[in-house]
């Protein structure tokens, strides 16, 4: 594993404000005032990061409102990072070598750094836009989280639990907020999600009354945040399991859920699932390899090699066999988890749980046990034939529907499939920006060779399968 040195690490400069954004904190040094800092890696959710640094090296207890993003002062230089934060208490003295400062019209003025004064100017305008709600993002004004713990012990009370004041911030913007909060018994969630993903809240709340036993329970509901409270489910997530018997539970425990969501699919597309069934995926294969045509023809490196027309075309017309192929192999459209990894999967001693349904779909239900097997790769589970017990775990309870020999054919095609429907799934390819963006293209262009790989498996008889 590489380990990562202070190059690698990320410098955020801390706007700490409290009392309705009326004071900041700042540290002294030689050369007057400036602003407090921390270091976080960008491989790590950076806000958890940001919060848990600060409260650690402060003891405050603080949460972070947003990331502001504008131009450094010299359009040479590299911007610097930053991020405004809010103490929970109004009072209290500050560390030694800082001081809280008043926000007054001479905020421009009040450090060292031409850049600091500006960020500090700009984002108090920013937070004045959150707090007159002249912008959205009901997580971007102070004070909301009083207000969240307000709202948290009202939906508690019927459960006869109590908010002891404790928490911890794992995300947040303006419009999306994550946060665990201690309680006088088990802890809780609270999640909101703004746009893109304000159709998470309905989806999870429907699939909460559908599956009671393979989601976490749903305390209350916040409307005009589009946020939801949860239990927490006590156990660990699948990331951090090495047993192979666990992760053949999680395979059995999807194909139960799968199974119990066969013949749900209009109700789960009305709630906002990503209709992604087979003849959806059929029409989209022709459009999607003319542009793949256009995002090889614009690469500028020489390796990987782009491919050829007339390999995109092989690619092409294998998918729409392999589709063709699980059509006729009558599997049921069900649900489907575009973002199945394990961090999203929680193990508790009794069942699975499956978290974060953003992505929820309906498909195949072979396409999203395939994204199973991919995190499965590049795990740390080395048990001997973990892929072939793994995939016979998930298989068995299709039995009942699906022929041993029908399951095996639909196994071997499944991994080419899987992979188209998550290059479509988000609609980047269709966007013109993602042709000059070489990241996304380079992205997209990496995925359409990984189908061409699979294809000329497929072709030559695919992985075994034990069904």
């Amino acid at each position: 594993m590489k380990h990562f040195d202070q190059a690698d690490l990320q410098t955020y400069r801390l706007i700490v404000l409290r009392r309705d954004g009326s004071e900041i904190l700042l540290v002294s040094n030689r050369f007057g005032w400036t602003l407090p800092w921390v270091q976080v890696s960008p491989r790590k959710r950076i806000i958890l990061q940001l919060v848990s640094a600060f409260n650690r090296e402060t003891g405050f207890q603080a949460y972070c409102l947003f990331l502001p993003s504008f131009p450094a002062a010299d359009p040479y230089a590299r911007p610097e990072k930053y991020a405004v934060l809010e103490c929970v208490r109004h009072n209290g003295e500050a560390p030694k070598g800082a001081c809280w400062l008043p926000c007054t019209a001479s905020a421009s003025q009040l450090t060292s750094s031409v850049d600091d004064n500006e960020a500090i100017k700009q984002s108090l305008r920013e937070l004045d836009s959150y707090a007159n709600q002249s912008k959205p993002g009901s997580f971007g004004k102070p004070g909301w989280l009083s207000d969240l713990f307000m709202w948290v012990e009202e939906q508690l009370g019927p459960w006869g639990l109590h908010a002891n004041g404790n928490f911890q911030q794992f995300n947040g913007s303006p419009t999306f907020s994550l946060i665990r909060l201690e309680t006088s018994g088990p802890a809780v969630w609270f999640k909101a999600t703004g746009e893109p993903n304000r159709h998470e809240l309905p989806i999870t709340t429907a699939l909460t009354r559908l599956f009671p036993e393979n989601l976490p329970r749903v305390l209350g509901v916040h409307p005009s945040w589009n946020g939801w409270l949860s239990e927490e489910v006590t156990g660990t997530t699948l990331d951090q399991c090495t047993e192979l018997p666990v992760w053949e539970r999680v395979a059995n425990d999807l194909a139960e859920l799968q199974i119990a969501s066969a013949g749900k699919d209009a109700g789960l597309l009305g709630y906002g699932c990503k209709d992604l069934r087979i003849p959806n995926l059929v029409d989209l294969i022709d459009p999607f390899f003319a542009r793949m045509s256009e995002f090889m023809g614009e690469q500028r490196k020489q390796t990987p090699s782009p491919l050829t027309n007339w390999e995109l075309s092989f690619v092409a017309d294998r998918l729409k066999q392999s589709c063709s192929l699980l059509h006729e192999l009558h599997f049921p459209q069900t649900l489907g988890h575009m973002d199945f990894n394990p961090g999203n999967i929680l193990m508790s001693a009794t069942r699975s749980a499956f978290l974060d349904w953003a992505e929820a779909c309906v498909t195949n239900p072979l396409v999203t046990f395939e994204y199973l097997l991919e995190h499965l790769r590049r795990s740390h589970v080395d048990a001997a034939g973990a892929i072939e017990k793994i995939t016979a775990a998930y298989l068995r309870p299709w039995r009942s529907f699906v022929s041993p020999e029908d399951l095996a054919r639909g196994k071997i095609v499944s991994p080419l499939v899987a992979v188209f429907v998550y290059s479509v799934s988000g609609g980047a390819w269709r966007s013109r920006e993602a042709l000059q963006d070489p990241k996304r293209s380079g992205y997209l262009r990496s995925l359409t060779r990984r189908m061409f790989r699979e294809a000329t498996q497929a072709g030559e008889g695919g992985r075994q399968c034990v069904a």
